[in-house]
């Protein structure tokens, strides 16, 4: 049985974009174009494979602060295609996979021979401008950064503890080699839930009432269209975390010379926004959503919410959730594009794109998914901060909100009490003698009494 889930007017595109071509005014869309012809790909699936290979490279060195919360640039995407083993797939995040190790060694090669000939001849200059930047720091690291750093950036493991890495908090997340579908299995119930605690809220996965593994994990996934159905029925609670999931209905085209063509555009891409990553060794530049620029999605967002008010249950079309991926991708346009911060342009490219990936999204989950969306994870369409509250009352039932408050490095007042309204609505915690505690999510219409958040 296929689920059926209604798509709502607001998630409709603007006029002025209704056909993918009209994404030519952002830089990165000759390199989509590309891609797509040369793989032989839609341009849709090209541009959200990109853009998440992109956003894990560039890891957590920009950040959009916004009442949705922390929002950084890495995303999780699920590829459905009709190949068991695709080999386009895998270009978007091939520096990060297959050639970080080598890049690091011949970064370090290359500074190490410079300094100990002493020469300043161009010839001998680095590949890459900043090479010797990443040379010197893997020499005073004993080659440790070069050999090592890789599995800490990159894993095929579902089980944590994941390494922490030395400049951010992020790890891709590749395809496990016994595939997607055998590996959930082999995991334990427990592991499940921590894996969707970390995947669902963007924080490290805990591996005990006060321990975390050091990295918070995002995936990179691809399967073909049978184990995704076996998949999504064996792992139903799947459906409820924040991630795209996209059919191709077309094999691509396999490239045996993975440099020729787009490839080494989209690797020279990825290094420099690894090398942009790395220079900024957890000093994050943050920006806001609350300047000019982001108005568009903060009207998404109020109509959005509106609608969501009026839904009798819970639904997985999560507007929350299309305007979190709003802000991720104008973030992503922005560096791509070489701005010193995002406009306008990149305010309403980013949540047109968010919009029409969230559409199909919705319609390749209700072809593969077995149960009616109504039966999805209860964490469906929460919040960053609330899916962070939420799991943290799970794990420390009896807070008080103050008690709360201080489990948080980074969580203001505001949004405490802004995410507690949100959860105490859909009826996912309650209040008992001033502690908060969860409660069984209620299946019946939104109480219009309590108000919504922002």
């Amino acid at each position: 049985m296929c689920a059926s889930i209604q798509i709502p007017d607001f998630l409709a595109p603007d006029k002025s974009v209704r056909e993918i071509g009209a994404f030519r005014l952002l830089g990165v869309f000759e390199l989509v174009d590309r891609f797509a012809r040369e793989f032989q790909i839609d341009q849709e699936i090209a541009f959200a494979s990109l853009l998440a290979g992109f956003a894990h490279s560039m890891g957590g060195a920009r950040e959009m602060d916004s009442s949705l919360g922390k929002i950084r640039p890495p995303f999780s995407l699920l590829l459905v295609t009709p190949e068991s083993d695709s080999v386009w797939s895998r270009a978007p995040v091939r520096f990060l996979v297959d050639n970080f190790e080598a890049t690091m060694r011949l970064f370090a090669g290359l500074g190490l021979s410079k300094e100990s000939k002493g020469e300043s001849d161009p010839e001998d200059a680095p590949v890459h401008p900043e090479a010797a930047r990443v040379a010197k720091t893997a020499e005073m690291a004993r080659s440790v950064y070069a050999d090592k750093i890789s599995e800490r950036l990159v894993t095929s493991s579902l089980v944590a503890p994941y390494s922490r890495v030395p400049f951010d908090h992020h790890v891709l997340l590749t395809n496990p080699y016994p595939g997607l579908g055998r590996a959930f299995r082999l995991l334990s119930s427990e592991g499940k839930i921590r894996l969707e605690q970390a995947l669902g809220s963007s924080t490290p996965v805990r591996q005990g009432p006060e321990e975390n593994s050091g990295a918070a994990p995002a995936f990179y996934w691809q399967v073909d269209r049978r184990e995704a159905r076996r998949f999504l029925g064996e792992n139903p609670w799947f459906a409820g975390l924040p991630f795209l999931m996209l059919e191709t209905a077309a094999p691509g085209v396999v490239t045996l010379d993975p440099d020729k063509g787009c490839g080494g555009e989209i690797q020279r891409r990825c290094l420099d926004l690894f090398v942009s990553r790395h220079q900024s060794m957890r000093r994050t530049r943050v920006f806001s959503a609350n300047t000019r620029p982001f108005v568009v999605v903060r009207e998404f967002l109020a109509v959005a919410q509106r609608w969501e008010n009026g839904s009798p249950t819970p639904s997985p079309v999560a507007p929350g959730r299309v305007a979190q991926m709003a802000l991720r991708l104008a973030l992503l346009l922005t560096v791509l594009d070489g701005k010193p911060e995002p406009d306008q342009v990149a305010a309403f490219m980013g949540l047109e794109l968010a919009k029409r990936l969230h559409i199909r999204h919705l319609r390749t989950l209700a072809k593969f998914l077995p149960i009616p969306p109504s039966e999805v994870s209860i964490t469906e369409g929460l919040t960053d901060w609330e899916r962070k509250i939420f799991f943290r009352i799970c794990d420390q039932p009896g807070l008080s909100a103050s008690e709360l408050g201080r489990t948080f490095q980074r969580l203001r007042k505001p949004e405490r009490d802004e995410a507690l309204t949100g959860l105490l609505r859909r009826g996912l915690v309650g209040l008992r003698d001033g502690k908060l505690y969860r409660e069984e999510p209620r299946r019946h219409h939104l109480n219009p009494d309590v108000p919504l958040p922002g």
